[in-house]
């Protein structure tokens, strides 16, 4: 049952696969790095033979942070890789309007606040925030006021991607402060 494709799902399109399986090898690639640089904090401290001003001191920590730095962000991004996996072979693509709010109605943790309507749909609107690796938001400044390629549900959270599938964001509705008032200005529904 794992490995077989359903037809109409996002995972069926080659160019989506092809991007969520690029995805899942940079967040490895960052979790082994962290990994290799928690590793080679230990081989320093034990070349030291644990003399001199301690582990906790100098040039030595610079190893054990950036390890610790990249196992966070490559474990995450492990986990946001298989949220995606989950949602694209259960949702098919949808093609919604896309727009960002105006930033005098707060920006989010990760970037501006995406509004979303379904295209030919009853005209509602949702506010979601992109979360991501890294700031990859602004790849879909070209998309404001155009298109962008949908998968999941609005209210959980979901997949948008410019036209293509080529570039996989995480995307979850807007629940930060002054976020969720316009959520609800821009979804009356709640959702």
């Amino acid at each position: 049952m794992g490995s077989e494709r359903r037809e109409g799902v996002a995972l069926s399109l080659r160019a989506t696969e092809r991007a969520l399986r690029e995805y899942r090898l940079r967040a490895a690639a960052v979790t082994v790095v962290g990994v290799a640089c928690t590793g080679a904090w230990f081989a320093i401290l034990q070349a030291s033979g644990y003399t001199n001003d301690g582990p906790w001191s100098g040039w030595r920590m610079l190893p054990l942070g950036l390890g610790v730095v990249a196992l966070m962000i490559g474990i995450g991004a492990l986990v946001l890789a298989r949220r995606m996996r989950r949602t694209l072979a259960r949702h098919p693509w949808v093609r919604c309007s896309c727009r960002f709010r105006d930033s005098a109605d707060g920006d989010g943790a990760w970037g501006p606040p995406l509004v979303l309507s379904e295209r030919g749909g009853d005209g509602t609107q949702y506010a979601l925030t992109v979360t991501s690796m890294s700031h990859r938001w602004w790849h879909l400044n070209a998309c404001n006021g155009g298109d962008v390629w949908f998968a999941g549900d609005p209210a959980r959270g979901g997949v948008v991607s410019p036209p293509g599938g080529e570039l996989l964001l995480w995307t979850r509705p807007s629940r930060l402060g002054r976020n969720r008032r316009a959520t609800r200005r821009a979804n009356p529904a709640g959702a």
